[in-house]
């Protein structure tokens, strides 16, 4: 299991103690835990150590739980948030809703219930790597655009036999369909149907003159189900029938 990093933050030492020590930490998929009394400290840590989940008390005496989320929020906001407090304020869980932490627990939080939070906590940090990975991937992809299309010919010539729709193309790179279209002429100087046709007349062309297959057998290892559309843009392509193609090949 990949594993996940935590920083727990509390004024009051037993209370670190005693979630560090109580929590079965390597089963929910946290491997590294991180602690601190105070939040400036927090805020060292967070930008020294890649932290995924901050537990943290809300009321401490050298600035509150609300603040050091309030500053995550705005300069690690994939950083998911629980709060936890002795006091059931009514402002405290609004202000944890406003800054869109997981959850506000009261204290003494039982560590069944505390371990099926950070359990949907593990789940919502796995969601936002997942979602960073793929930004760095379309960034990539938007950086060098030829490597896309690469990707998306590569992708075309091992799969000729598929149906393969222009949607289908755009996610496998992760860009827009509409901007992929645009670079693919760009680059190829044809539409990716045009490009997904001629590699299919190409493969066509291969299987008439080495195998024995049928027209209709080749049709559809070509990716066209439809015998007759085949034949009609073979003849458009090539100005003959796969048939003649074949007699004329031998």
């Amino acid at each position: 299991m990949e594993g996940y990093s935590i920083l727990l933050v509390d004024d009051e030492e037993f209370a670190l103690q005693g979630i560090q020590q109580g929590v079965e930490w390597e089963s929910i998929g946290i491997t590294r835990v991180y602690k601190t009394h105070e939040k400036k400290t927090a805020i060292r840590m967070l930008e020294s150590y890649p932290i995924d989940i901050v537990l943290t008390d809300i009321e401490m005496p050298e600035g509150s739980g609300i603040e050091l989320i309030r500053w995550l929020k705005e300069n690690q906001p994939q950083c998911v948030s629980i709060f936890y407090t002795c006091h059931a304020d009514f402002s405290y869980a609004q202000e944890a809703v406003k800054l869109g932490a997981l959850d506000y627990l009261l204290k003494p939080v039982p560590y069944d219930e505390l371990e099926n939070i950070l359990r949907k906590a593990v789940k919502l940090a796995a969601e936002h790597r997942k979602g960073k990975k793929l930004a760095e991937i379309f960034s990539e992809k938007a950086e060098n655009p030829d490597s896309a299309i690469d990707i998306v010919k590569k992708y075309i010539s091992e799969n000729i036999s598929l149906d393969m729709q222009r949607e289908e193309l755009a996610r496998l790179v992760y860009l827009n369909p509409d901007y992929l279209s645009k670079l693919f002429r760009k680059q190829e100087g044809m539409t990716i149907g045009e490009y997904i046709t001629q590699k299919r007349i190409l493969f066509a062309k291969q299987l008439l003159k080495s195998t024995k297959l049928s027209v209709a057998d080749i049709s559809h290892r070509v990716g066209l189900t439809d015998v007759s559309y085949f034949i009609k843009i073979f003849r458009k392509k090539e100005g003959t029938t796969p048939q003649q193609y074949r007699e004329k090949a031998e």
